[in-house]
């Protein structure tokens, strides 16, 4: 269970400034001891059945346009590389970094690990840090939340794995390759922030298309594999209507080994195998439309996940009850927002009172994900539920399409967000956001 690798980076220096340095995150190395491993203590007997299990990322060299160039471990747990250019990278040059690297997976049922049917392998390369108007973003893997900001590239990746294990991969595969003991992938993806894997001898795919997209299910046992993929095109057909068109050629959705619900990644979506045994369809079909959801608020449109990550829950939130309300009417959607939203922050905060910060706060604020979830999850919908009721359903639709067009393939703000909300209104919505954001909008 280990990844032998070497990266090649072509960086442009398209900021504002001259760079001494370039900073990558090498999230791999928060898994290496318990104490840093990025779950609270009620987690970890579900992340790690057989007992702890380190992974980390060792680096063996690091070359810039050929030329051997320091480089440093630093940050919290260890999980930022600092690569010291031997000279400065000016404003519009580009840099040729090669970084060869291995990766230690982890027994666990979680992002990055392995359990006893899926290989989980995503967060598992250097990835370049977001330079932005604050500088370098070096903030590490936190344990609440999804705690990732990243801009978009083009990935071609080559794999060799074991010839029995399948295979599903953000982008498309070129080709493959089979000897006697590995395949071999040529996995290309135009455009997207991220690359993710799953693996396992034990996939059973399925395959649909809906607008020109081909949907891909992969399960693990006989149960629901036929709702899995027709959730998928759903969620596809309904979301490609609402907000704009998803314009990748491919998205699979996988079942895995992983303690949550599920993860989204560019072009795949992490589903817990424990959804699919479940009797009632409610719960997968509710996950599933989620995470294929952030496809378009967070994939499409990124944000800083770190400090605003109501901006991408929120939305994927409310647009699952908006593919409820689209597949099963108003009166669905309706229960589901009382019953299950509305219900969890009030448990909530019946017994937490809500301090009143406002959806808005970075992962660093949260004492819980059970916090998190109930604020930014649940809070952050009803916040939209009271947008869409204040604007009228027209003028809502309207701001969150232009929202996903000016910011495909960018990383946009709540500032962004609430410019184009405000835009398309009739009301002014400043005091709206204010209130339920607890921020001052100039």
């Amino acid at each position: 269970m280990t990844i032998s690798a070497k990266q090649q980076l072509t960086f442009t220096n398209s900021l504002d400034d001259n760079l001494d340095s370039i900073y990558l995150h090498i999230y791999p190395n928060t898994f290496r001891n318990r104490g840093t491993a990025p779950f609270e203590e009620r987690e970890l007997t579900s992340v790690y059945p057989n007992g702890f299990s380190p992974g980390w990322m060792e680096i063996h060299n690091v070359k810039v346009k050929g030329d051997v160039c320091h480089y440093k471990i630093i940050g919290t747990n260890k999980t930022i590389l600092r690569i010291t250019l031997n000279k400065p990278l000016n404003i519009g040059d580009t840099a040729d970094i090669s970084i060869e690297f291995t990766v230690k997976l982890p027994n666990a049922n979680t992002r990055l690990g392995y359990g006893e049917e899926t290989v989980n392998i995503s967060n598992w390369y250097p990835i370049l840090s977001v330079y932005d108007t604050t500088g370098w973003n070096l903030d590490p893997y936190y344990s609440i939340g999804d705690p990732f900001y990243s801009e978009m590239a083009i990935y071609k990746v080559s794999l060799a794995i074991p010839k029995d294990f399948s295979i599903a991969a953000t982008g498309n595969i070129i080709k493959m390759d089979v000897d006697k003991d590995n395949a071999t992938y040529w996995i290309e993806a135009d455009i997207v922030r991220d690359f993710a894997m799953v693996l396992s001898k034990g996939f059973d795919i399925k395959e649909g298309v809906i607008n020109d997209i081909t949907v891909n299910s992969f399960t693990l046992g006989d149960e629901k594999k036929e709702e899995a993929l027709q959730y998928g095109i759903d969620s596809i057909e309904i979301f490609n209507k609402l907000f704009g068109h998803y314009p990748y050629k491919q998205i699979s959705i996988v079942a895995c080994d992983f303690f949550l619900g599920g993860m989204e990644y560019p072009n795949l979506v992490m589903i817990s195998k424990n959804l699919y045994e479940i009797e009632e369809d409610f719960p997968l079909e509710y996950v599933i439309a989620h995470e294929i959801a952030h496809q378009w608020w967070y994939g499409i449109v990124g944000n800083n996940e770190i400090i605003e990550p109501w901006l991408d829950e929120a939305l994927t939130e409310y647009s699952t009850l908006m593919y409820f309300e689209e597949k099963y009417g108003d009166h669905i959607k309706e229960q589901i927002f009382e019953k299950m939203i509305k219900a969890q922050y009030e448990n909530f905060t019946s017994i937490e009172p809500d301090k009143g910060e406002g959806i808005l706060r970075s992962l660093r604020e949260f004492e819980s994900n059970l916090e998190y979830s109930s604020i930014v999850y649940s809070k952050g919908a009803m916040f939209l539920e009271e947008l869409r009721n204040n604007m009228g359903d027209e003028a809502f639709l309207e701001g969150i399409r232009q929202y996903f067009n000016q910011y495909k393939y960018k990383n946009a703000t709540t500032l962004d967000f609430y410019e184009l909300m405000e835009a398309n209104s009739e009301k002014e919505l400043k005091p709206l956001f204010e209130e339920w954001l607890n921020i001052k909008v100039e």
